[in-house]
């Protein structure tokens, strides 16, 4: 019976997340079924981590208990919560950056951003800007998968496993120092606290005594009168203690740090700047070591000629990765070429023109990187492309169309002598080409949700045939054969949490290349480029970029052919979910890329290894889609029930089952449309059963 209740504790989610977090150094603790209170008297929890015992034990008499961890130093982590639209607006109103960290959405529709615990005691602060709360020393957050009390799960939109744990940035850090820093009013001394904001009140108020200096006894006995009196209820005389001398204890470590941080700097020691070189190797390490859903490096065929040249140049001597030099190399010069070479697919004429997205780390991904790299080749190879032809932002449909504008011409009669004249109206841009680096593509994608913004549509139009138009009351602006690129960064984060299935199903997001990219390697003192002869890479290019603007039509040779009719079927074949709708333009993209390397190679005749080559890139497109998208329908409900369906594994979900992973919130309607999604993607089937009943029972299982 004892290892019945073992194996049932094993295959319990909410006991495998405990753990988990047990292990990744959290304190955790119990929190209520469906709801946010603790189950077990948490303050001690403040000061110490449960035991992986104590875990077991706590899942054991309650095994459907949601999973609480405590933030501050304990855990060694702060929690920024953003509540919904009210938190999103004041991050948006006041330019907020929040660096990429580990992300979760809430059951409530918020976010949780969790951040490095920077030292000292932090206080936990609600509504300092609307909608943004901190919970530092003293707090605690309800952590996936628990259950809201509206029946919606806690998610990871970015986990531990998929990035790094960042450090709070600046503005959070001016937001702590004023918490902690603030100087209590006599009226927050008089004001009764409720249940639920008495930890909190006590650490702001101990941390306020203590760091003026007052002594732990002293604060301790005001305190606890002022608990008496204030808190409703009261905290047992316990409990007031424990804060105290947590808070004092922190009060003099942070002293002690302090102390020692000046004395090292004083004494320059030679034995840490050596320790912190090591460190920063080791990180360097443990950041590129792959998890088994980052894509697999692209594959050697894909270093095809003048493109795979200029990769292996440059590699060894920066920290960009080798997919994000190859491919912001392949789309700069299919813009530089401008619009003559194109490939025919059926009536639609395929030009050069790529729309790339690095997805990655902000600064580690090393994106900015890799587009300077290229470009100061392509500046030697044109000077006016590079310095006129490119540019930063994307806001609008019309500012996109205006640099690329015709010119605009207009009939108006002379009044003296009756004769008509065409007047010049809108001076036109005669070079049509146009790079546009957008190194926020995240601000893009915000742009994109206003009512009336056409962006989305005009993106689309430059990649399909370069015909672009708005007709608005005030804005008659438009551009034919306009030859536009984009090489966009962005950070899975943001992605995630920005790009909305509308935008995917229209097309906007299968025009780009979604490719995964991060910090190659270590170079505390940077390359040696400086000793590179780009002198034959510059020569080649040169002749490349001549033989680009005057190729005209590209066909595929005999063995290109042969291999195009081999691999057809699979890239035309439509895949299920978000994933599938971000990468639904697979032939295109692959003759696109494959006419750039025979270009390249100043073929007019797509070859073998040319078509070669780009499947390659398409491979590590498609294995990046599946990072970044994974499984996800864009669909809440679908997606909720597929990771449902996933956990349950062979013994599969009946409908009621389904029904209440929402408590009932979700009416039958909502559920039938959701699992009909999954159905017709082909990730889920069900089965008519005849249970012990002798009753007919639809089961759901994950394809």
């Amino acid at each position: 019976m004892a290892s019945l209740t073992c194996e049932k504790r094993a295959d319990n989610i909410f006991y495998k997340f405990a753990v988990y977090y047990h292990k990744l150094g959290f304190s955790v603790i119990p929190i209520n079924p469906r709801d946010k209170k603790p189950l077990v008297p948490w303050q001690e929890y403040q000061n110490r981590k449960a035991t992986e015992e104590e875990i077991a034990n706590w899942w054991k008499k309650w095994p459907n208990a949601n999973i609480g961890i405590v933030t501050g130093a304990v855990s060694g982590i702060i929690v920024l919560d953003i509540d919904g639209e009210e938190g999103e607006k004041s991050i948006k109103e006041h330019g907020l950056a929040l660096p990429p960290t580990w992300v979760s959405k809430t059951g409530g529709g918020g976010f949780h951003y969790f951040f490095k615990h920077p030292g000292g005691t932090i206080s936990n602060f609600a509504k300092r800007l609307p909608g943004i709360d901190l919970r530092g020393d003293g707090g605690y957050i309800v952590a996936p998968p628990s259950i809201h009390p509206s029946g919606n799960r806690y998610q990871w939109v970015i986990s531990p496993k998929d990035e790094e744990l960042a450090e709070p940035p600046d503005w959070l850090l001016e937001l702590i120092q004023t918490t902690n820093t603030g100087k209590l009013d006599p009226e927050d001394w008089q004001r009764d606290i409720p249940e639920g904001q008495r930890n909190e009140e006590l650490t702001r108020r101990a941390g306020s005594l203590l760091s003026r200096g007052i002594p732990p006894a002293e604060a301790l006995t005001m305190l606890l009168a002022w608990n008496q009196k204030h808190c409703k209820p009261p905290l047992p005389e316990r409990e007031v203690k424990t804060i105290v001398e947590s808070i004092a204890r922190r009060e003099m470590e942070k002293i002690n740090s302090e102390f020692v941080i000046r004395t090292m700097h004083e004494e320059k020691n030679d034995e840490m700047e050596k320790f912190s070189s090591e460190f920063a190797i080791r990180n360097s390490i443990n950041e590129n070591s792959s998890s088994s859903l980052w894509p697999e490096p692209l594959a050697p065929e894909a270093f095809y000629g003048l493109a795979g040249d200029f990769v292996k140049t440059i590699e060894p001597h920066t920290e960009a990765d080798p997919a994000a030099l190859l491919f912001t190399f392949l789309t700069m010069y299919g813009n530089v070429i401008g619009r003559n070479a194109y490939f025919v697919a059926e009536a639609d004429k395929h030009y050069t023109n790529l729309f790339t997205c690095l997805v990655g780390a902000s600064a580690k991904g090393r994106k900015g990187v890799s587009f300077g790299q290229a470009y100061k080749l392509f500046d030697a190879v044109d000077e006016a492309w590079a310095k006129e032809r490119i540019t930063q932002g994307l806001s609008s449909g019309e500012d996109l169309i205006w640099a690329v504008r015709d010119e605009q011409r207009k009939i108006e009669v002379d009044k003296k002598t009756g004769e008509e004249k065409e007047m010049v109206i809108v001076d036109g841009i005669k070079d049509k080409r146009l790079l546009v680096v957008e190194q926020e593509f995240a601000s893009a994608i915000r742009v994109l949700k206003r009512e009336g913004n056409t962006l989305s549509a005009v993106i689309r139009k430059a990649w399909d045939d370069g015909s672009l138009n708005v007709l608005t009351k005030n804005n008659h602006a438009q551009a034919t054969n306009a030859h536009i690129s984009i090489i966009a960064h962005i950070t899975k984060a943001e992605l995630l949490r920005y790009l909305e299935a509308t935008e995917a199903a229209n097309g906007f997001g299968n025009r780009f290349l979604w490719v995964c990219v991060k910090r190659s390697k270590c170079l505390p003192e940077g390359g040696r480029l400086h000793e590179v002869d780009f002198a034959p890479l510059l020569r080649r290019l040169k002749d490349a970029v001549e033989f680009g603007r005057v190729a005209g039509e590209l066909k595929r040779d005999e063995e290109a052919r042969e291999l195009w009719y081999e691999v057809y079927p699979e890239l035309s074949e439509g895949k299920p979910g978000l994933f599938g709708a971000m990468i639904a333009r697979a032939e295109a993209q692959v003759m696109r890329l494959a006419s750039i390397y025979a270009l390249l190679d100043q073929s007019s005749y797509i070859r073998l290894e040319h078509l070669q080559a780009a499947l390659a890139c398409w491979d590590y497109v498609e294995a990046s889609a599946r990072f970044i998208f994974g499984d996800s329908l864009g669909d809440p409900t679908a997606d909720e029930i597929l990771r449902a369906l996933k956990e349950a594994g062979e013994q599969g979900m009946t409908r009621t089952e389904i029904i209440n992973l929402f408590g009932r919130n979700k009416n039958a309607r909502e559920i039938s449309k959701a699992l009909s999604q999954l159905a017709e993607s082909g990730i889920a089937y069900c089965k008519n059963i005849t249970n012990e009943n002798n009753r007919r029972v639809e089961i759901w299982f994950k394809t």
